[in-house]
């Protein structure tokens, strides 16, 4: 059974999606109120009344939608003055039914104004034309991947983690990726598409669904720093990479722990809770959430960053959690003041005191109260305030409620690794020092370090925790719901603790391949790949004697972990930047049987000569995205004349934009494919029907009958491996 992460503790459903559009008026049964609840938070919380009332008043409110701009600096501020020039400034002053709504407004302690958020009923976009175009306008930038829909308190933890390009970034619990989006961006932060950072992004999730979805979400972002793991995250592996030469133990300057929680905290748009929220979540959950922070901690380098996050309110899962694994570091973390980041963020200290609830909702201070060892095993003594509290800077913990900005509710934690206490870090200092450790005393000092974390749940709870037998964590998921399994469906001999998910298939080979492969040579010369572009870090997947389907590429930093001696420990995921993809119905032989792909543009296209790039006008390409399967003939003369001076296969368009209404690029990269007569433009069908209505407001034609019937055009979404959508090419 994977866990989820931003989870809550039910008995039975699906979980409700946490970024999908939430009806408020499809849960009419709920009453969003319980007495435990309050009572609860109001003695945990130490707020006075006044403010708790405001604080439990704005959980029983819809959340207001929030987005974040993406893609690099230039871009995002181009999409910014867009959205404020064209769609906030005919948003002033709209009233329906009598009441007067705000256009949207930029979150005040996100960085740049690149978050905003949007105020405002949905029965109101139906009524209001001006922020009906707004809808529409986020609808078609979200496909194309220019915002993200985002919960703002979401937005929070990547931006504390104050990440660098050259950096190497682990997410331990990724799915489904938008903090990992804010990653990658930071990682990507030198704002040059031809410049790839030297830093790494590792994203994992112990649930492979999950895993694949993160894949799918991050897709569009097209980092080759960027790789996916399935594992569960207490036993993340450990690695060792070759740095100039030298194998060095995998290390990371910056690590998340956006771990698996209750997810009270979200209860503005998962009314469930309200009916289903018991103390028995936070208990079950508590041991899982040491052991994964408690491994981050292990995986950080010296003077690294940490940051451990929940979107619950439960000091169990937050305070506790992390005076635990102060307590286990033995110094070796230190927490640290960030109160002078993100100033306009309104934060809370975090608590250095709190209580443990029974289920019969009676307060106990320790476990010694608890007469039953039956009922004692199940409360982990973690879970109650060390005697030290007051020591460990508890305070510098960031509390988000609700009611201060108009928000969910989270908790954030930012430390920094200041001493050694690790395996690798042992290895890395004795080089420092001249010495070398043996293979045994690393492997010793290895199966210490995993016997810490396993050590965590020896006198804990099973994630059934105090609830009855059958129980399950049910987890707020952020954009699916997967079947859940139950402890009993688990086979004989798993453990009944939270593991990676079993269900996992096993993925095609990777394969790293060279300028001397003959595929790579037969791209190179027909495409006309530059000298500077780096040929040793192209990447292949296909089971051995298989043609390669796609060529991927990876940067340094990814193709170091997959030259590893250690690679083998890894459950990858995917990895790479899908660069060319084979056309296998071409039947010209001294023609490339590789095209290019819409997502390896932008990477590739700086480092590829002229001989298959051609720039059209603007009345070209209406005729390319207006058609299915334009005639080389409807062209203009000049294109013309050129598309037929092209031998079949794939072309590069350029296209200035300039004065059109697109928030983004001043021009535009779209890759065809040319036949003998016709021509295909290589766009999913989301993109092609955004741009054909946004420049010239028509709709594409359709795909004919007859060829959707032979299967010859592909528009669905597919996975990493299968075709891109809507390019495989037209008959010629």
């Amino acid at each position: 059974m994977g866990y989820r992460k931003g989870g809550r503790w039910k008995k039975k459903g699906n979980a409700q999606r946490k970024d999908a559009p939430v009806r408020y008026d499809s849960y009419p049964e709920v009453e969003p109120d319980n007495e435990t609840f309050k009572q609860y938070y109001k003695t945990q919380l130490q707020l006075t009344d006044e403010d708790f009332d405001k604080m439990y008043q704005s959980l029983k409110e819809p959340l207001p939608s929030t987005f974040r701009i993406t893609g690099t600096r230039s871009n995002a501020e181009q999409i910014r003055k867009f959205i404020e020039e064209q769609h906030v400034a005919n948003m002033q002053n709209i009233v329906v039914d009598d009441v007067k709504y705000d256009p949207p407004v930029p979150l005040p302690w996100y960085p740049d104004h690149l978050a905003w958020k949007i105020a405002c009923p949905r029965s109101v976009l139906r009524k209001s034309p001006e922020y009906a175009s707004f809808q529409h306008f986020m609808v078609a930038e979200n496909e194309t991947g220019n915002i993200n829909r985002q919960e703002a308190v979401s937005m929070i933890p990547p931006l504390l983690m104050d990440i660098k390009p050259h950096q190497k970034v682990l997410d331990m619990c990724a799915a489904p990726g938008s903090k990992t989006a804010q990653i990658i961006e930071a990682v990507h932060g030198n704002d040059k598409y031809n410049e790839l950072p030297a830093g790494l992004v590792v994203a994992n999730d112990a649930d492979y669904k999950r895993a694949q979805l993160l894949v799918h979400q991050l897709k569009r972002l097209q980092s080759p720093c960027f790789l996916a793991t399935n594992h569960d995250a207490s036993q993340f592996p450990n690695v060792s990479t070759k740095e100039n030469g030298v194998e060095t133990p995998w290390q990371f300057d910056r690590v998340l722990c956006d771990v698996p929680c209750s997810g009270d905290g979200t209860m503005r748009k998962n009314k469930k809770i309200w009916t289903s929220w018991s103390q028995g979540g936070a208990l079950a959950l508590h041991p899982l959430q040491v052991q994964i922070f408690l491994r981050g901690a292990q995986l950080i380098k010296m003077g690294g960053r940490i940051v451990y996050s929940t979107c619950s309110l439960n000091p169990i899962e937050n305070e506790a959690v992390v005076a635990e694994v102060l307590r286990l570091t033995e110094g070796c973390l230190e927490l640290k003041d960030v109160s002078l980041e993100l100033p306009e963020l309104i934060r809370r200290p975090g608590l250095t005191s709190w209580k443990v609830m029974t289920r019969d909702n009676q307060y106990i201070e320790s476990v010694d109260e608890i007469k039953s060892g039956r009922v004692r095993y199940k409360f982990p003594k973690s879970a109650f305030p060390p005697k030290n509290a007051e020591e460990l800077n508890l305070d510098r913990c960031l509390r988000i409620y609700p009611h201060d900005q108009d928000t969910g509710g989270f908790f954030v934690a930012v430390f920094e690794k200041v001493k050694p206490m690790t395996a690798a870090d042992r290895v890395v200092l004795a080089r420092e020092k001249g010495e070398t450790l043996t293979k045994d005393d690393i492997q010793a000092a290895e199966a210490q370090d995993a016997s810490v974390v396993e050590s965590v749940n020896v006198d804990s709870p099973s994630p059934s925790g105090d609830t009855p037998e059958n129980d399950e964590v049910a987890i707020e998921d952020e954009t699916s719901s997967v079947p859940k399994k139950r402890h009993s469906d688990l086979p004989e001999g798993v453990p009944k603790k939270i593991k990676q998910d079993i269900s996992a298939p096993k993925e095609a080979p990777f394969e790293l391949i060279d300028g001397t492969n003959e595929n790579v040579e037969e791209v190179r010369t027909f495409f006309g790949l530059k000298e500077e572009f780096p040929l040793d870090q192209f990447l292949v997947r296909a089971e051995p004697g298989n043609k390669y389907r796609n060529i991927y590429f990876v940067s340094q930093a990814v193709k170091d972990v997959l030259q590893s001696s250690d690679f083998g420990r890894l459950n990858m995921v995917n990895t790479g930047v899908r660069l060319f993809t084979r056309q296998g119905s071409l039947n010209d032989v001294n023609a490339c049987f590789f095209r290019l792909t819409t997502e390896g543009v932008p990477l590739i296209e700086p480092y590829l000569d002229d001989r298959r790039k051609l720039a059209v006008s603007m009345e070209d390409l209406k005729v390319l995205l207006v058609y299915a399967f334009p005639l080389v003939s409807q062209f203009t003369t000049a294109v013309r004349d050129a598309l037929e001076n092209f031998s079949p296969g794939g072309v590069l368009l350029s296209i200035d934009v300039e004065h059109t209404n697109l928030p983004a690029a001043t021009r535009l990269m779209i890759p065809v494919w040319k036949g003998k007569t016709s021509v295909n433009v290589l766009l999913n069908k989301h993109d092609k029907k955004s741009f054909c209505m946004r420049l010239f407001d028509e709709i594409p034609e359709d795909i004919p009958d007859h060829i959707k019937e032979r299967g010859l055009v592909n528009q669905n979404k597919d996975t990493p491996e299968a075709s891109t959508p809507n390019q495989t090419p037209a008959p010629q």
